[in-house]
């Protein structure tokens, strides 16, 4: 994420420059971020960490994608 321009320090900092970008991923990020949150506190199991990886996945997927379209856009 930092090298999309996220900066690492502040989830909520992080989430809310997220929602800006990426609207309709924002969600899925808090919902893995607090799986990970409850994995540090050993609250997790293994469905749940599937779940983050999951949510996880969605929101790379959309800054990926994103990434790609300004790509093509800029050698169009």
């Amino acid at each position: 994420m930092l090298k999309r321009g996220y900066p690492m320090g502040d989830f909520e900092r992080r989430a809310a420059d997220v929602s800006v970008d990426h609207p309709t991923v924002v969600e899925h990020y808090r919902a893995a971020q607090a799986i990970a949150a409850r994995d540090e506190r050993g609250e997790a199991d293994t469905e749940e960490l599937r779940k983050a990886v999951v949510h996880y996945r969605v929101l790379f997927d959309e800054m990926l994608d994103v990434r790609e379209a300004k790509q093509m856009a800029a050698h169009a």
